[in-house]
């Protein structure tokens, strides 16, 4: 690696990113020991960020001359690129985290939606607003009305984590991998964007997530503009 990594990421209000898919970068590239300049992206600067990288969302990372597009290779470069530390990728694990990251973005995006418009830039707002109602084919506002079972149905994903948990201290097994990083990052999300829709966790689950709260919470929510206000706690 001849250059610092440049991470290019959403921005967001604050000073924050406010993109799950991007603190699974920031949590991976903190388990390799990586350092990358970060560079926050509005989705009004799409253009722009197509120019520079040859992809139209973010997360990116741009490392020795290369655009690794999307947070799942960003995490399979790193693991070939930055050896030590843990294999993020290794056995099951890509299969494993894109199983998840399919059945809780389905149950979470719904359900946070409207609150998470408040953590975007004004001007990012109603793009977002419009292509996620598009995306889920309802109306904030009917997606509200549907509030009680949406969470019913992410209890019960939760919930089927809990077998794997009880018999593993990882979702990954004996080790961290891809799948602590995914799901940790779309439960983090919830607070942060949503704590009205936090759901209430059962052990092992609960340990679980605080064991990796206690680090990853500051990874995930530290300014990404120099001069931002601290953090504010995930609730």
């Amino acid at each position: 690696m001849s250059a610092r990594p440049i991470l290019y990421e959403r921005a967001g209000a604050d000073g924050l990113c406010p993109s799950p898919v991007c603190w699974r970068t920031r949590i991976a590239l903190a388990l390799k020991g990586v350092e990358a300049e970060r560079r926050p992206m509005r989705f009004a600067d799409v253009e722009q960020l197509a120019a520079t990288t040859g992809s139209r969302t973010v997360p990116v990372l741009a490392v020795d001359g290369r655009m690794i597009v999307d947070s799942n290779a960003i995490a399979a470069h790193l693991d070939t690129m930055a050896p030590s530390g843990p294999q993020l990728m290794a056995g099951d694990a890509a299969t494993v985290g894109a199983d998840l990251e399919r059945e809780l973005g389905a149950r979470i995006g719904p359900l946070v939606g409207a609150d998470f418009l408040r953590r975007l830039l004004p001007e990012d707002r109603d793009y977002f607003k419009q292509s996620r109602e598009a995306r889920y084919g309802r109306s904030f506002e009917e997606l509200e009305t549907l509030r009680a079972g949406l969470e019913l149905d992410l209890a019960f994903s939760l919930g089927r984590l809990e077998p794997q948990l009880e018999a593993n201290r990882y979702l990954g097994g004996d080790e961290i991998a891809w799948p602590d990083i995914v799901v940790y990052s779309y439960v983090a999300w919830i607070a942060f964007a949503s704590p009205r829709s936090m759901p209430e966790l059962v052990n092992p689950v609960r340990t679980w997530f605080e064991r990796h709260d206690a680090e990853w919470r500051a990874i995930c929510l530290e300014p990404a503009i120099p001069g931002a206000p601290d953090a504010e706690p995930a609730p």
